[in-house]
């Protein structure tokens, strides 16, 4: 569980410091109904309102999804990330991105942008920062970064929108392209979707999925019985408190996710989609195999350092020892 990092923080409390509590609380419900509405940001009190409840938990998300293909990113110097919001993304790519150099931020709400810029106020150098005002639904070419970003963002488009940005931000990313949704069956489901286009575009998966085959889940799903999602727990600052007049020091933000590479890279072993079970002599791990299929394993005590292992590891953490050895004698 990581907070926002410290200059972040401080900026969000200054720029809400002026507001009366009861003033941000009402923004933040009446936000939350627009979003449940397909309505999203409008006014500044709505800007405010989001820096307070929703920033936190989108940084925590993004900083989680970097976390688990750290190894990877090492090399990224340059990032594109379309529909920014207010760039907090670039915080958490900072973290995880020693090579980082320069960050493109696209978003079509200029109002969104100078707030952005206002949190920031040089606190990322020497990285570059590009603050560009596009809608990107409009725009016919993005320009090539080694990673490109789409985070909380087909959520907003049209189905037809979101196949002809998929397309543009999968030809603009060198390396890599991340995508990030709400952790619901319809933030599921737009990641599923945009799984199958990239895989025929020649995409290869390299996260959550250990494989580039089918989707496992896809026919549970189209039946409402699941879909792939995680958690990451977010720690909730003064603001955050207030706004969603929260009694514990945190809350459990889920999401879906994909991460994509136009170059062939080697995949997890398997991955663990739901919250580990654990009970007293052994751990139940839900698993998405490499050869692509869904598999529940038990893990007792007598399967040694296997057992050792589950007991510490994590919903959404890769699984490298399913070649499940037999039971230690």
């Amino acid at each position: 569980m990581k907070a926002l990092p410290l200059q972040l923080s401080n900026a969000i409390d200054r720029e809400l410091a002026s507001l009366h509590p009861d003033k941000i609380r009402n923004a933040c419900f009446e936000l939350t109904q627009r979003y449940a509405n397909g309505q999203f940001i409008e006014t500044q009190l709505h800007r405010q309102a989001y820096i307070a409840a929703r920033l936190p938990a989108t940084y925590g998300v993004t900083q989680d999804v970097f976390r688990r293909i750290g190894p990877f990113l090492k090399p990224v110097k340059s990032l594109l990330d379309l529909g920014t919001g207010v760039g907090s993304l670039a915080w958490a790519a900072a973290d995880v991105m020693p090579r980082l150099k320069r960050v493109t931020l696209f978003d079509r709400d200029i109002e969104l942008l100078r707030l952005g810029q206002h949190l920031t106020q040089n606190n990322l150098d020497p990285i570059q920062l590009a603050w560009c005002r596009d809608d990107i639904a409009k725009e016919e070419v993005f320009p090539t970064h080694d990673a490109v970003v789409l985070s909380y963002v087909l959520n907003e488009l049209s189905f037809k929108e979101q196949i002809q940005v998929l397309q543009r931000a999968y030809g603009a990313a060198d390396k890599f392209l991340i995508l990030i949704e709400p952790g619901t069956p319809q933030g599921f489901e737009h990641i599923l979707n945009a799984r199958t286009l990239l895989t025929e575009l020649g995409a290869n998966v390299l996260a959550p999925c250990p494989h580039n085959g089918p989707c496992p889940l896809a026919s549970a799903f189209k039946e409402g019985k699941d879909w792939c999602h995680f958690s990451v727990r977010i720690p909730r600052g003064k603001y955050h408190r207030r706004a969603k007049e929260g009694a514990l020091p945190y809350e459990d933000e889920k999401y879906s996710y994909l991460v994509v590479s136009p170059h062939p890279q080697p995949h997890p072993k398997d991955r663990v989609i739901k919250a580990p079970i654990r009970k007293t002599g052994h751990v139940i791990l839900d698993l998405c195999l490499e050869e692509g299929s869904i598999e529940r394993q038990i893990i007792s005590k007598s399967h040694g350092k296997q057992y050792t292992t589950a007991r510490d590891i994590d919903w959404g953490d890769e699984w490298n020892d399913s070649s499940y050895l037999s039971p230690q004698e």
